[in-house]
């Protein structure tokens, strides 16, 4: 997707802040999405399985995700989980999409998290991210606005799903979801969502299959 140069710099009046975790701060809620279907990851061993629930390094991804945000100074975290509820609710407040959006993708996800959420301002994960930078939150911070999300983006490519938002993006949403619009980057596009720039090694990488994850288990045990 085409965006705008990388942006750097304080935030400007209606950003989040891009001191997080300051006195006088906007507080920030966080969204971990898991409520897919985990096709990818699926094998003949694991046909139903549920990917943010599955270890990783010793933990389900879910916790690592929810590790993450709370050291981004996100102190509320809600799991976007269309199954195993009672598992997720160990790690957050469980939303689930609503029930004409079931098929439509993350975002429904994303509009059930904004429908939920108790601040202005929503941090945005997919649950199978790891390796994140660990200015993640503040950069995107200072480059969103209420009008304008802010998603990140690596030499790999967009990563539209590692987003914050305004609540005021919340009707839009529905409409774009509601008239048949399922592409992330398409709803970004059209919201003239500003892209922010990682270029660090292996950043933002995406557990999307069983080879993703025996491969990138490998590298951490190497690394250890």
């Amino acid at each position: 997707m085409p965006g705008p140069a990388p942006i750097d710099g304080p935030a400007s009046s209606g950003h989040p802040g891009a001191a997080l975790g300051e006195a006088g701060r906007e507080p920030v809620d966080g969204l971990i999405l898991a409520g897919g279907r985990s096709r990818r990851m699926r094998t003949p061993a694991e046909p139903d399985i549920d990917k943010g629930l599955r270890d990783w390094q010793g933990e389900p991804l879910v916790a690592h995700a929810c590790r993450f945000m709370r050291e981004q100074g996100v102190e509320r975290i809600h799991i976007s989980a269309n199954r195993n509820a009672q598992a997720y609710a160990a790690y957050g407040a469980v939303v689930a999409d609503a029930a004409g959006h079931r098929d439509c993708g993350p975002l429904a996800g994303v509009l059930a998290g904004l429908g939920r959420a108790q601040s202005a301002w929503l941090f945005v994960l997919p649950v199978d991210v790891v390796r994140w930078p660990a200015d993640l939150l503040s950069r995107l911070a200072a480059a969103a606005s209420p009008e304008h999300p802010a998603y990140a983006r690596t030499p790999d490519g967009p990563h539209p799903l590692c987003v914050l938002l305004h609540r005021r993006q919340r009707a839009a949403l529905q409409d774009f979801v509601e008239s048949g619009g399922r592409q992330v980057q398409a709803w970004l596009q059209g919201r003239q969502a500003r892209a922010v720039d990682f270029a660090g090694p292996d950043c933002l990488v995406n557990l999307n299959t069983p080879r993703d994850w025996d491969l990138w288990d490998r590298r951490k045990a190497g690394a250890a």
